[in-house]
């Protein structure tokens, strides 16, 4: 009973991890599990807490701890609501002498800290460990030390592995049905992580002004003063391991840009910035590996920027869960 009970948390668990990579490096979301990193709502959130942030539907109400962004902040705040007005929300926190100094708007609150018997739901200083890990790669090594336990324990739980005495190095596995299940989420996993950090759905805002300089852009959500009815050169970096480069890729983009040219670390984009005054539009940018024909992928592209990387994840880690139940097999 407690091993299925623990099997059973494991999983949610798990699923709680994907849940926070795929809204947070893909959507820019902060929903999952966060690191607080500040005094500001102790002693109910210390400083390397692993925090839990769910979506908010319906409105806030006074006291409930919510997750927001104003424009002109790079990353969310974590604070407590305890003020409502006409035009916003004041928040606080608790540990702060005074509340946040600007009134939040309600469309600036992207989720909430839920909460039991009072208690945000939190693991503690686990989020120091994640700090010495974080990048790409210590990601993808710590879901495959996460996945790695959980099938093995699934694996010698069931008494699927036996060990044959009088044959050396030779594993009988009744069940490799299960270990290529573990591969499949496992390697499904890892591809999310890897390349989600190229896919790019944001706002761009451009002020075009009379005699701003011709320069290139870095790629940011603000690019500043630009000259008017111009094509701006914006440069975004591809910041992948060498191996990866040695892959296919291909560059998918919104039909607002014009790809100018590509290295093995930058890509340049043309946008125009079309007559004076203030402009927003909404783009998308995503760089995958070309493990599908390119008008397979713009299509998907065309449809949701998030599904040629889920649809290129299953394809990949569908051929590796084969690949392990063929070996399994012959290991029986």
């Amino acid at each position: 009973m407690f091993k299925i009970i623990g099997i059973f948390l494991a999983s949610i668990f798990l699923l709680s991890v994907l849940f926070s990579v795929v809204s947070q490096f893909i959507f820019h979301l902060p929903y999952g599990w966060n690191i607080e990193a500040t005094n500001s709502m102790y002693p109910l959130l210390k400083p390397g807490d692993l925090i839990f942030i769910l979506p908010l539907i319906g409105k806030p109400y006074p006291h409930e701890i919510v997750a927001y962004k104003p424009p002109f902040l790079n990353f969310y705040v974590v604070h407590e609501v305890i003020n409502v007005t006409k035009n916003g929300y004041i928040t606080k926190g608790i540990n702060n002498p005074t509340p946040d100094p600007w009134i939040v708007k309600p469309s600036w609150i992207k989720g909430f800290v839920p909460e039991i018997f009072g208690h945000p739901i939190v693991i503690p200083y686990v989020g120091y460990l994640i700090t010495q890990i974080r990048g790409t790669l210590g990601y993808i090594v710590a879901f495959i030390l996460l996945f790695a336990i959980y099938g093995i324990s699934e694996i010698y739980d069931r008494n699927q592995i036996v060990i044959k005495p009088r044959r050396r190095n030779r594993m009988e596995i009744v069940d490799p049905k299960s270990m290529a299940l573990v591969f499949l989420v496992l390697s499904f996993t890892a591809f999310m992580i890897l390349f989600s950090p190229h896919i790019i759905y944001t706002t761009l805002m451009w002020n075009s002004v009379q005699h701003a300089p011709f320069i290139s852009k870095q790629f940011s959500n603000n690019l500043g003063a630009v000259p008017p009815n111009s094509m701006v050169p914006i440069t975004l970096s591809f910041n992948y391991h060498p191996f990866l480069l040695k892959l296919p890729l291909i560059i998918l983009y919104s039909s607002s840009l014009k790809l100018q040219h590509y290295s093995l670390m930058n890509v340049t984009f043309l946008l125009y910035t079309s007559s004076p005054g203030l402009h927003s539009e909404t783009i998308s940018i995503e760089i995958l590996p070309e493990f599908l024909p390119a008008i397979i992928l713009y299509f998907l592209f065309s449809i949701n920027p998030i599904l040629p990387l889920v649809v290129e994840s299953i394809e990949v880690s569908i051929v590796i869960s084969i690949i392990v139940y063929v070996i399994m097999r012959k290991l029986t």
